[in-house]
């Protein structure tokens, strides 16, 4: 009752319930289209809701091609009241295959962890609540790494142990009762998403995970089985890469992938969805240098950290243990080597992030650089993740690159770059970046990266290859729906249908294309074909 009175949240719910009649008004009549055929009602297709108004469309999707859409949620009155507008879905909730109480196990299973390791490979009913847990607390705490020394951390760290095991339990219940043909995900490496993933992976289902991919209006796509569930969801699949090598290679997909990049940055539509070129320009090599007050007898490398908490241990393996460890690490390492200018660019996604969480403060990036290494030295530069500088300036100044496995070290690459990664699971191993085996080995490539030459033609062109696959031929361009967002603090969200009757649905060239891939196809990634480019 103290919340239903409390004037924020009245408030809150009042714009909610506005912004659902407005959707409602305009959309209901094009969205109760059936799409599904008559015989296909036994088959059906669990959606793990992230509550993004995207889904419905997805829903249509999963409905032409023969499925019924089941929408797994949380229970939220207007989210609901979006679902049922497809007139198809049917709605489960998360609290009706779990209860209040813990697994018995839960505690003594975490009294047994002797070590962080431990606790990442603790698993139960068939999955990895541990790495989950983990995760989740993180992303809880907003911290880059996970003393198991510290009271407070621990009690955070066996909550969730407890409530991934008791996910791990309900996921298969779930399973059970809905014995779906296909599961469809988004964040896939947290509880509760997480137990259910990989209880969707061993119990067969068609796994897939749908994410934003780098501009408005795309999705990537991506089909998972216990061999590739470790993979990022903008990499390429074996099949997908061999394909892309196979491509009669010429200047003309070289200009549409740079075209593709500068593009979405100029336009600060880079993924948008964190907000990440917002409010930010494309300067030149040499007014970055005097900004920075770089050297400009010395090459340039440039240090690009992840946000510490978000994503941490869903994709392949790290040469260090979080991305705090491999942050300080390097950054320890380019402070010993001064035959270079050193640029920490901090994650520009941090301020779209801190807002929407309602954080202020510095990033966990910094606080972790405060905290372990302290005052940089004279040949090390900062650019914090407000700078107005746009990330596609860095191509023309940065003579190497240092990522774990971000985005930006498939780009550099393309660019001629040599790129030093830290992990695997997205385009490591491929041909055109710098790979160590080990810390140590990483630590003695920092030392003398100077010496490192620029990549070779072969080596640039299989980078080019790639991105142009990850780039342009992976991602899904939305017609039906609109995906964009605001240039606001938020980054808010904006959908809109763009379909009007059934017949529009049925012919709708990205629908078809998604409810193919979904229903016909055992491709790993959706990719569009890939058609030689020749000039106009």
């Amino acid at each position: 009752m103290r919340i239903i009175t409390n004037p924020t949240f009245r408030r809150r719910e009042r714009v909610r319930r506005q912004q659902f009649l407005h959707f409602e008004r305009h959309y209901a009549s094009a969205l109760r289209h059936r799409l599904n055929k008559p015989d296909s009602t036994q088959k059906r297709a669990l959606v793990i809701s992230a509550g993004s108004l995207v889904e419905l469309g997805l829903i249509k999707g999963l409905e032409l091609a023969g499925f019924k859409p089941v929408v797994l949620t949380w229970r939220d009155p207007w989210l609901e009241r979006y679902y049922g507008l497809t007139g198809s879905a049917k709605l489960l909730f998360w609290d009706g295959f779990t209860d209040s109480a813990s697994p018995a196990e839960a505690t003594a299973a975490f009294d047994r962890l002797q070590s962080f390791e431990d606790l990442l490979a603790l698993e139960y009913a068939g999955t990895r609540v541990g790495r989950f847990a983990a995760a989740t607390t993180l992303r809880d705490l907003r911290l880059g790494s996970l003393d198991l020394q510290s009271p407070q951390i621990r009690k955070h760290l066996e909550r969730y142990v407890a409530l991934a095991m008791k996910y791990a339990v309900a996921a298969r219940e779930i399973i059970r009762q809905v014995k779906p043909q296909v599961a469809l995900f988004v964040d896939r490496g947290y509880t509760t998403q997480g137990e259910l993933f990989d209880v969707c992976l061993s119990e067969g289902v068609d796994t897939i995970t749908w994410n934003n991919a780098h501009k408005s209006n795309t999705l990537m796509l991506k089909r998972y089985t216990l061999k590739n569930r470790d993979e990022h969801p903008a990499s390429l699949s074996e099949e997908s890469w061999r394909l892309l090598r196979t491509v009669e290679w010429t200047n003309h997909h070289r200009q549409r992938l740079q075209q593709e990049l500068y593009n979405s940055y100029a336009s600060g539509d880079w993924y948008s969805e964190v907000g990440t070129q917002f409010n930010k320009r494309i300067m030149d090599a040499d007014e970055i240098r005097r900004r920075l007050g770089l050297d400009p007898e010395k090459k340039t490398a440039v240090i690009f950290p992840h946000i510490l908490w978000d994503g941490t241990f869903f994709y392949g393996n790290d040469l260090f243990r979080n991305y705090e460890e491999w942050l300080v690490e390097t950054v320890r390492a380019a402070c010993a080597n001064d035959h270079l200018n050193w640029i920490i660019k901090i994650h520009p996604a941090n301020v779209v992030k801190n807002v929407r969480d309602g954080i202020q403060g510095d990033p966990s990036e910094v606080i972790a650089l405060q905290k372990h290494i302290g005052q940089l030295p004279p040949h090390i530069f900062f650019v914090p993740a407000d700078s107005e500088i746009n990330t596609f300036s860095f191509f023309e100044l940065m003579d190497y690159c240092l990522t774990v496995r971000g985005t930006i070290g498939m780009e550099a690459a393309s660019f001629g770059i040599p790129v030093l990664t830290a992990g695997t699971g997205r385009y490591d191993h491929r041909g055109f970046t710098i790979d160590p085996g080990s810390r140590e080995q990483h630590i003695e490539k920092m030392a003398r990266i100077q010496e490192i030459p620029p990549l070779s033609a072969a080596e640039r062109e299989l980078a080019e290859r790639f991105a142009y696959g990850v780039l342009v031929s992976r991602p899904l361009h939305l017609t039906t729906v609109t995906l964009e967002y605001e240039r606001d603090a938020r980054a808010t969200s904006k959908t809109r249908i763009n379909v009007a009757t059934r017949e529009e649905w049925l012919n709708a060239p990205d629908l078809r294309a998604f409810a193919g891939w979904v229903a016909d196809s055992t491709s790993l990634d959706f990719l569009q074909p890939i058609h030689p480019i020749h000039p106009k």
